[in-house]
């Protein structure tokens, strides 16, 4: 099993979210993921329910995660990824 589809797991991510990059900073102890979906893709309305809608102007965000062992843990999607990385 690949790193990134361990994390997916690991995170109960469902398509169309991935686990697009992970950087792993043994000194700063602190592992970044990076999550995002394919451009295209279409979720639920958050408000109403109705499926088939698509996402646009998506921004930078971070958020902590729990820890991983004793590093850590921060959940980035893919342009906050680019960002903070330039990967």
């Amino acid at each position: 099993m690949k790193e990134h589809e361990l994390f997916r797991l690991a995170l109960g991510l469902t398509p169309p979210w991935e686990v697009v990059k992970l950087d792993f900073d043994l000194g700063q102890k602190q592992l970044t993921i990076g999550v995002d979906f394919p451009a295209g893709s279409l979720f639920g309305c958050p408000e109403c329910g109705v499926a088939g809608c698509g996402a646009h102007d998506t921004k930078p965000m971070r958020w902590r995660h729990l820890n991983f062992f004793q590093h850590e843990a921060y959940i980035v999607n893919g342009k906050q990824f680019s960002l903070l990385f330039g990967k």
